[in-house]
């Protein structure tokens, strides 16, 4: 990923400190007039354009834009199934997003980012000019694309016993039913997992970085929530004066205090451990190779892994609570490879979990990270192989939710089939190097018809290793754990907001330890 283009927030000339009283207001009003009108751009809209959730006119694009915000898949839907181009524009409230065919994303997957940037996509939801989610993003992307997904078959086992360790300080007794919150226990033990890859027990088992790496992630998010909700002329200084952007920068600090003793530890005594952190120093050039700068790193990754793994387990265990006949089947696969493989942390052991591979895809077709993706902004008109051009300063993305329930794609889309990517070894094509028939993952495949993780070279880099711990927290849990709703209670509802889709963290159900 390249460094993207990022505008600093306003600080005033120092000439103007001198002033005082209703003068240095009134400068502070027209300097500030002056800079947002400055650097606005108003997007064209693109000719003949459909826009979902007007409602055949019953609402205004105002309307449609607060509806958007807890209803982007109906939108998407709409968008999808109505557009007579396939072009449609997303009503959001940061501005209205064109989402566009697939047929065009193999054109574009590798656009160079001067002319269709991904990361101004993450600056423009989270706000990144002030949250800082998506500035500076141009060196950890590379680095787990080219380095940590290639010793992740030397770094999972160790993970697997940190996931173990983890379970057993999170984890209450729960020797008979106890009523457990378990999206914020997963929440911890993502977060133990991910900080283990990122920098060995050092940052797994501190308690202050855990509790920040955790809370950085909903922080910037409320963060944006709050900024969204001021107009864009005020938030310069608002930032400064809301709580959600101070708790941020507490995040920063600690950031600092925690990943620059053990960066100058490393480097006193020598140390090369296989982590990321390490990755992270050696390929950093210039001024990225500073303690400093592996800090503010650290807590990128830290909200990248987290966010795109938190919610993941605790959809999963919902929809298992709904649909228990898929309990057995996924428990019994897990105590076989591990009988087979001696561990699950392997990458053979990995491959094998094929029918939760396919129930982790399906879980995440009904209940998507993110509702859009494959977001871009185009700096200058872009016109396409079929002669359409996007006008400039526009955001675009691809409605993976609507796709994903596109019945061309997914035969009776509305149906959860936990195994529906599952082939019996019966009628598999595939076979293993010893002559026995294997399928291979698919959760974390990306294609035209399965966009969740994005597409081209942005799509998440982290994937393997998300999916990786996540399969070793969900096996755990499985073998260790059983589990259920509460008498009478339904699967949570999601927690949409805008382009995400959240889990209820806070529904409690019942869980007890296995007598094995």
């Amino acid at each position: 990923m390249l460094e993207t283009q990022y505008t600093a927030p306003l600080v005033l000339p120092s000439h103007l400190l001198i002033l005082s009283g209703p003068t240095l207001l009134l400068l502070c009003c027209l300097f500030f007039l002056k800079n947002y009108f400055f650097n606005q751009s108003i997007p064209r809209k693109f000719q003949d354009h459909y826009i979902a959730g007007l409602d055949n006119g019953r609402r205004t694009l105002a309307e449609a834009r607060k509806h958007m915000v807890s209803n982007c898949g109906e939108l998407l839907l709409e968008g999808y199934e109505k557009s007579p181009t396939g072009f449609f524009y997303l009503p959001t409230p940061g501005g209205d997003r064109l989402n566009i065919p697939t047929k065009y994303i193999e054109e574009l997957k590798n656009a160079p980012d001067d002319r269709a940037n991904f990361t101004d996509s993450f600056l423009e939801m989270f706000l990144g000019e002030y949250t800082s989610i998506g500035f500076k993003w141009h060196l950890h992307p590379v680095v787990i694309k080219k380095d940590l997904n290639a010793a992740l078959n030397k770094i999972m086992p160790d993970v697997g016993e940190e996931i173990d360790y983890a379970f057993d300080a999170v984890m209450p007794s729960c020797d008979d039913w106890t009523p457990l919150a378990m999206g914020d226990h997963f929440n911890q033990l993502i977060s133990r997992a991910s900080n283990y890859m990122l920098g060995g027990t050092d940052l797994s088992r501190n308690e202050e970085w855990t509790k920040t790496s955790i809370d950085f992630t909903t922080d910037t998010y409320l963060a944006a929530i709050r900024l969204k909700q001021i107009p864009a002329i005020f938030r310069p200084i608002a930032q400064y004066l809301i709580p959600e952007m101070q708790n941020v920068r507490k995040h920063h600090d600690v950031a600092r205090r925690v990943i620059i003793p053990v960066m100058e530890s490393r480097l006193r005594k020598g140390e090369e451990p296989l982590d990321l952190l390490q990755m992270l120093w050696d390929a950093a050039r210039g001024p990225d190779k500073t303690p400093g700068f592996m800090a503010y790193t650290s807590l990128a990754i830290s909200f990248a892994a987290i966010r795109t793994s938190s919610s993941v387990p605790t959809h999963i265990l919902y929809d298992l609570c709904t649909h228990r006949q898929y309990i057995e089947p996924l428990r019994e696969e897990c105590a076989a490879v591990q009988a087979e493989e001696g561990s699950l942390s392997t990458k053979a052991a990995m491959n094998k979990l094929v029918k939760m591979d396919s129930f982790l895809k399906e879980s995440q077709r009904f209940n998507p990270l993110t509702y859009v993706t494959f977001g871009r902004v185009i700096h200058s008109d872009l016109t396409l192989s079929s002669g359409i051009t996007i006008p400039a300063h526009t955001t675009i993305g691809v409605p993976a939710y609507a796709i994903a329930h596109d019945p061309e794609f997914y035969p009776d889309p509305s149906r959860f089939d936990g195994f529906r990517f599952y082939t019996p070894p019966s009628s598999s094509d595939s076979s293993a190097p010893d002559g026995s028939q294997q399928q291979k993952p698919v959760f974390t495949t990306t294609n035209a018809s399965n966009l969740m993780w994005g597409y081209g070279k942005h799509a998440c880099s982290g994937r393997f290793f998300a999916t990786n711990e996540i399969k070793l927290i969900l096996a755990h849990f499985l073998l260790k754990y059983d589990f259920m709703f509460k008498a009478g209670q339904d699967r949570p509802k999601n927690l949409p907001f805008e382009l995400q889709c959240m889990a209820d963290p806070t529904v409690e159900i019942l869980v007890r330890k296995r007598q094995v």
